[in-house]
């Protein structure tokens, strides 16, 4: 493949939408936002709007660098076919993708919860596969390409690309900006003194060791949760949408001034915020998880957006909702964040294209699809008639507020709070929820009490926006169509009916599929996804990790890799840490036994010594076990695969211990170093395992260690981290694997068929990579 054959570059971001948003929030909220519209807006005017400039501009720079060869004609061409071939897809709409597509089901629920896209904030669709009636022709093999694994990634056979089972997305209800679910978390997250957008899971993490006696507090003042799961958050305690913190001095006052700064002293107070926070979290997940699978009439439900890696939460939903017979199977997608989406809008275009097809009758080309955009002026879409259009007429853009007012909170309807905010009309009726339609002159003072603007309910005009009804219809993705117009308040309403909608798959029928996550008779083996085992990244041979270790001066020993897989398992069973690099690197934020450090679960020292001499990172924070799949069942209380460490489920209590009565009235940190398993390094304070299930078909090498350890051990279980150190991202090249070996406590470094021992590395080496863990901004 060359830069050239790619007929295709998609990015998963509206530029203009979001663009959009931006303004109409600085000036609903004006004049409070000026500090953070003067840093924000001069980025967007220079970079941010010109997106499509500056990806055909790096690409050309990949080119020259990759075909050095080439003339500057040639390569002034290049830009200009790849100006060409530039779309971009609605956030949502990737994150949706990339959850559906890959996962081994024909049709499912699907369910979307992070901080915000353009406007979404939460979206419900529903994924279902259709038997294509039609010929894509040549459109489809060039875009999955020659390779076998484009087309097993992407749910079509190779050998029947051309008349192929095609999965679908559509939209059933989203909610909007400013009511998130993921941005109340990330407000939690600073609160406690962690970094947004990266110290979310550290939240989570410290959650067992509080009390959720804050959780009332949370529903009563700053999210009001229907029984759908949507809600709405009270705007006047938060300042993400006008400032440059997440919260304000209202809820400080609220929490009682228990503002934790950065690398501050975790007091009991910040353990029972994150207890408080995570408890809300689980329960708006549930209700979501609930509403997605009955508005999609499925059993499967797939998960996509940042709040999806809140793996405790989804561990509650599949045990939750299979308790009551609403779920059979769960997918989550592994690189859950925007990491993922780049995969979902690829594979959104790919299947857009499929579906219309070359030569079907909406005679569109299968290498041109008209529903790509930055959204920048939607008066020149030339979607064709029989043009399934992804949003469904229930689709809403936004929340108000129903609940009845008290009258404590009437009194405040007439006050203009310095915290001004905003919200937005939404465009269907629910009165179950917030999938509804503001329409009452009560809702509309409501709205007033939770902005704290009186009046100004939405818009730049002082009232109800006008144009929120062509979102509502507006496809998710539109024509790559430049315009100086900036989007705003401009576009036409499409009018696409529910006939004409679907005339391009009259002949279409919904199709089943067989492998899922688990059965009846609780067969745990893993469901035929297409991320093959999220090990997408870069792999390097035998010769190139031999070449790197000789430049960098490393003392290494070569083996066989059934020699190499018993020594390793001897070292973890001696206490050893281990660093392990083995073939393609992980896509996504969790290490699955690739780019891995590993440990004996048995140590009951392990967990402290991986976190504050290898990890150097806080010393609450759990550890993850990977277990052989054959296993799982017996070892915690999963009755289904968890290859993507997505899941969180407790220790088999067999495998537990009893506290005493001492113990159990031990406060925060203080439970750390309680033992409470037969392996106590993966088992958290609350009995709980985030758990990787190893299976040999996707990582045969890793699996053959864990079966190794188990021979010795008596153990099929291994402590599983990321290979990196605090603020350093997870190692990739074999260059990367030594130096954060070198600049820590790890014992042996183990890359391909290479062993490295920290004793045998020469003092020079030990002292230039001494002083890693500084080289890195703290997480």
């Amino acid at each position: 493949m060359t830069l050239e054959s790619i007929d295709a570059f998609v990015f998963y971001d509206k530029p203009f939408l979001k663009f959009e948003r931006l303004l109409e929030t600085y000036l609903t909220t004006a004049p409070f936002g000026f500090f953070s519209f003067v840093k924000a807006i001069p980025v967007w005017l220079k970079d941010k709007l010109f997106l499509k400039e500056t990806i055909a501009r790096e690409l050309e720079a990949l080119y020259i660098e990759l075909y050095p060869h080439k003339s500057a004609k040639e390569a002034k061409a290049f830009k200009k076919s790849v100006y060409e071939k530039i779309y971009f897809c609605e956030h949502h709409i990737s994150h949706a993708a990339s959850a559906f597509y890959p996962s081994p089901f024909a049709e499912s629920a699907v369910l979307c919860i992070d901080g915000v896209g353009e406007w979404s904030t939460t979206s419900i669709a529903k994924g279902y596969t259709l038997d294509s009636s039609f010929d894509c022709g040549e459109g489809v093999d060039s875009l999955a390409g020659a390779d076998s694994s484009a087309d097993s990634l992407a749910g079509m056979d190779s050998s029947n690309a051309k008349k192929a089972q095609i999965k679908q997305l559509e939209i059933l209800e989203e909610l909007h900006f400013p009511h998130s679910l993921g941005l109340l978390y990330s407000a939690f997250t600073y609160y406690t003194g962690f970094k947004v957008n990266s110290g979310e899971y550290k939240v989570m993490g410290l959650a067992p060791y509080g009390v959720p006696r804050f959780s009332e507090l949370i529903k009563r003042e700053l999210i009001d949760i229907k029984e759908d799961g949507s809600f709405a958050l009270n705007m006047r305690y938060f300042s993400y949408t006008y400032g440059l913190r997440m919260t304000n001095k209202k809820f400080d006052r609220l929490f009682g001034g228990a503002l934790r700064k950065r690398e501050g002293e975790l007091m009991q107070a910040h353990m029972d915020l994150a207890a408080s926070i995570q408890a809300v979290t689980e329960e708006v997940m549930l209700k979501l998880a609930r509403t997605a699978l009955k508005r999609a009439q499925s059993k499967n439900l797939c998960m996509s957006g940042g709040v999806a890696l809140n793996c405790v939460g989804n561990g509650k939903i599949y045990k939750a909702l299979k308790d009551e017979g609403l779920l059979e199977n769960l997918w989550v997608q592994p690189a859950s964040g925007d990491a993922g989406s780049a995969l979902g809008c690829a594979l959104e275009f790919y299947y857009q294209n499929s579906s219309l097809g070359k030569n079907s009758a909406s005679s569109m080309q299968c290498d041109k699809i008209y529903d790509f955009s930055e959204g920048t002026d939607t008066k020149s879409a030339n979607l064709p008639k029989n043009h399934k259009n992804l949003h469904s007429h229930t689709a809403n853009l936004g929340i108000c507020e129903s609940k009845t007012e008290t009258s404590a909170n009437a009194k405040s309807t007439s006050r203009h709070c310095e915290e001004a905010q905003l919200t937005k009309q939404s465009t269907t009726k629910n009165s179950q929820g917030f999938f509804n339609q503001i329409k009452s002159s009560h809702e509309v003072r409501h709205l007033e009490r939770l902005t704290g603007v009186k009046g100004v309910v939405w818009g730049l005009g002082g009232g109800l926006r006008q144009s929120v009804s062509f979102f509502s219809n507006l496809s998710p993705l539109s024509p790559c169509k430049e315009s100086s117009s900036s989007g705003i308040d401009s576009a036409k309403k499409l009018e696409l009916s529910e006939s004409t909608q679907m005339d391009c798959f009259a002949h279409a029928r919904k199709t089943s599929e067989a492998s899922f996550f688990s059965n009846d008779d609780g067969d745990t083996s893993i469901a035929q996804d297409r991320m093959h085992g999220s090990y997408l990244g870069l792999s390097y041979t035998n010769a190139e990790v031999q070449s790197a270790l000789d430049s960098l001066g490393a003392v290494y020993e070569r083996h066989d890799f059934n020699t190499l897989k018993n020594i390793v398992a001897r070292a973890l069973s001696e206490g050893k840490v281990v660093g392990w690099h083995q073939g393609r690197c992980e896509f996504g934020p969790r290490a699955l036994g690739a780019r891995s450090i590993l440990g004996d679960p048995r140590n009951t020292t392990m967990q402290k010594t991986m976190n504050l001499k290898i990890k150097y990172r806080e010393s609450f924070r759990p550890f993850a076990p990977s277990v052989l799949e054959s296993a799982l069942s017996e070892w915690f209380e999963l009755d289904c695969a968890s290859p993507y460490m997505l899941l969180v489920a407790p220790v088999k209590k067999e495998r537990c211990f009893s506290m005493s009565e001492e113990q159990k009235a031990l406060f925060g940190i203080e439970k750390l170093n309680v033992v409470r398993s037969e392996i106590p390094s993966v088992t958290h304070i609350d009995y709980s395992a985030r758990i990787q299930s190893v299976h040999k078909d996707t990582n045969p090498r890793y699996y053959a260690l864990l079966e190794e350890f188990y021979k010795l051990s008596g153990v099929p279980v291994l402590v599983n981290t990321s290979f990196n150190v605090r603020g350093e991202p997870i190692v990739c090249s074999p260059e990367d694997s030594f130096a954060c070996f070198m600049g820590t406590e790890m014992d042996v470094l183990v890359v391909e068929d290479f062993v490295l021992y920290k004793e045998a590395q020469n003092t020079q080496n030990l002292q230039k990579y001494k002083a890693i863990k500084d080289n890195y901004e703290l997480d």
